[in-house]
């Protein structure tokens, strides 16, 4: 599973549309729509503000080739 895809999940699963999420999180919604669409990873900042809107660990949340 993709970064992208699994970010999409944990969205859907949060009950979040783009919007409510960019609202929750600070994060422009374009940003996650290129996160979604285009798989774009974010950076450090905006996966915390993302992660902690979506109410999971960031250690959980980022891809391993972001953790280092």
């Amino acid at each position: 599973m993709t970064f992208a895809e699994r970010f999409l999940q944990l969205r859907k699963s949060s009950g979040m549309t783009q919007a409510q999420l960019a609202d929750k999180s600070g994060v422009p919604q374009t940003t996650i729509s290129g996160i979604e669409n285009d798989g774009k990873i974010p950076g450090y900042m905006n996966a915390w503000k993302l992660a902690n809107a979506l109410g999971i660990d960031m250690n959980e949340f980022l891809p391993r080739e972001v953790k280092n």
